[in-house]
Order: structure tokens, then C-alpha cells, then sequence
């Protein structure tokens, strides 16, 4: 089977989990932005959790589905529907063919993920993609239960993954100290955890700029470019902070005063600019909690749909 892409919308892209083991090369990881919703969206289409997916930022793109399908939305960053009819996220659909997806605005969040049964047949990931892409799926088996059919002969599971959409979209941001933490006075260590902070218009899948300042070195020391990844939170000689994304490079050289808890990326990863955003510091074993507790989830979603098969 096959998709084409009608319109791209504000930035779609068909996107893996990121290059692991290459940073030393100076690749960047890149990968999905929000790894969490999009590794449901795979789970609910009875996928790999690490197949592609295709990674929608806010609203616009259309989607044409040139034979049936069984898909899954994940995330908050737009309203779906299909032939104009609303559809949940968190469902297993099943789009007959011909069928039109359209990403519409939604308040909340920042990024969508659609996940087909099946592997998308391609050989290079993370372009952008644009009118008239065709991309082919290679069709896969999936147990269907529990559908219940429209008018328009959508069908839309009679079970949805449950999660805490408050708890995915807070905007209260853990964090570790970082490497140059001790190179900030008192003042501007309590002004990096009491200041509510928002994204700026320059942000991207490469790094958020905020837009308010933390009190700078009282004395000025060079920092010899060293090695960073997504998650590091960077202070600039002007005072801003920038935290680094999917995209990154893999070093720099501002000094690094925090490091966002790897389950926090996902909360990130759905602020838009303008969003007002607070780090709280956490201890590493604190950090490592969130993300055994993550992945526990994942396999309790995979767990429950098997069992309803």
C-alpha cells in the first residue's frame, strides 16, 4: 500500500529513533522529538516500537491513503479527522481507501505521530516531507477486535490506551544538575529553578531558546567545546538558556547547568513557542526512577492490547 502527502503542514517529517553510538563521528542522534507517543502509536498498530513513524508539528498536513489501512495518532499536537469526521488518538482506526487525514489546530500540545500497520519502504529518514511524496507501506498483519464502524465506514476500536494527557502536557520540567552547575553563584542557581521560563520563536527540533535570562558568571570562564546531547541545558554569554533537541549538534562549548530527565523530553517536545516552561532539579536516582517507570508503561499498553486480541 501506499500514502501520499496531500500537504507537509507547518514541518512533517518521516522520522526513526535516532542514531545511536555515532556522536563521536559528530552525528547527531536526531529521531522522533516526543520518543513516548510515538512509540505508542507503533504498540497500538501491533509495530516494532522503533518503527518509523511520521512526526506532524502543530496542524496542516494532509494525508491521502491509497488502499485500507489500520492506523494510530498519538500525541497532542493537533485535532485529527478523516474524511472530515474527528477521530481519537489512542485508537486503533481502520481508514478505508481513498480516505483524506487532515491535521487541524489544537490548543494544546505540539506534535502528532501517525503510525501504519506495517514498515514504511524507505531508505532515508528525517527529510521533510513535501506535496506529492509518495511513500509505500509494506502491509502488515494485525489482529483486529472490538471495532465499531461509522457512517463512513471508518472504524474506530471500542478500546483506547488511557494515559494522563494534564501529566504528558505539564509544563513543570525535572532536571539534573549539569557538568558546570558549581560555575553559577547562588543567585543564578536559584534563579534557574524559580523562574518561569518561555520558549522563544527561534526554537526548533535543534534547540529551544528561552526568552528570559539567568544572572551570568561572576567570572568569566572559557569552556573548551566538550561533548553534549539532547536534554543539555546550555547557558549563553547572554544569559539565555537553550535546551538541546532531537537535531543537536554534538558539542559545544557554553557552559552546560542542567540536563533535562530523559522521561521529561517527551513533555518538552510537546511545548510550542510562547509556552511558559519551570525546571525542578532532581536527583540522577530520582531521574533513572522516570524512566524505568516510562518504560513500564510502555510494556503495560503493549501487555493489555495483546490481551484483548
Amino acid at each position: 500500500m501506499s500514502i501520499t502527502i496531500i500537504k507537509p503542514g507547518m514541518s512533517s517529517s518521516l522520522q526513526h529513533f535516532g542514531h545511536w553510538g555515532e556522536q563521536e563521528f559528530g552525528v547527531s542522534i536526531g529521531g522522533v522529538m516526543d520518543d513516548f507517543s510515538a512509540r505508542v502509536a507503533n504498540i497500538i498498530c501491533g509495530n516494532e516500537e522503533t518503527a518509523p513513524v511520521i512526526e506532524m508539528t502543530l496542524h496542516g498536513t494532509e494525508i491521502l491513503f491509497n488502499k485500507a489501512a489500520c492506523i494510530a495518532i498519538t500525541g497532542s499536537g493537533s485535532i485529527a479527522t478523516i474524511n472530515d469526521l474527528e477521530i481519537p488518538h489512542y485508537k486503533l482506526l481502520q481508514i478505508p481507501v481513498y480516505a483524506i487525514l487532515k491535521m487541524k489546530p489544537s490548543a494544546k500540545g505540539c506534535r502528532s505521530y501517525l503510525a501504519i500497520a506495517g514498515a514504511f519502504s524507505v531508505q532515508e529518514f528525517a527529510i521533510p516531507l513535501k506535496t506529492g511524496d509518495l511513500i509505500d507501506v509494506e502491509k502488515s498483519p494485525i489482529s483486529i477486535h472490538g471495532i465499531n464502524h461509522t457512517e463512513n465506514n471508518i472504524g474506530i476500536s471500542n478500546w483506547k490506551i488511557h494515559l494522563n494527557e494534564d501529566e504528558l502536557l505539564e509544563k513543570s520540567i525535572d532536571c539534573i544538575e549539569g557538568p558546570e552547575f558549581d560555575w553559577f553563584d547562588t543567585d543564578a542557581q536559584a534563579a534557574f529553578f524559580s523562574t518561569e521560563f518561555t520558549l522563544s520563536t527561534q526554537s526548533n527540533r535543534m534547540g529551544y531558546r528561552l526568552n528570559e535570562k539567568v544572572p551570568l558568571l561572576q567570572e568569566k570562564k572559557e569552556l573548551i567545546s566538550t561533548a553534549v546531547t539532547k536534554g543539555i541545558v546550555q547557558i549563553t554569554h547572554d544569559g539565555n538558556p537553550i535546551i538541546l533537541m532531537s537535531d543537536a549538534q554534538t558539542t559545544g562549548g557554553y557552559p552546560r547547568i542542567a540536563r533535562i530527565a530523559p522521561a521529561d523530553l517527551a513533555k518538552l517536545a510537546q511545548c510550542k513557542p510562547g509556552d511558559a516552561i519551570r525546571f525542578n532539579k532532581i536527583t540522577e536516582e530520582a531521574s533513572n526512577m522516570k524512566s524505568d517507570q516510562q518504560l513500564i508503561t510502555l510494556k503495560k499498553i503493549r501487555s493489555t492490547i495483546q490481551m484483548m486480541e
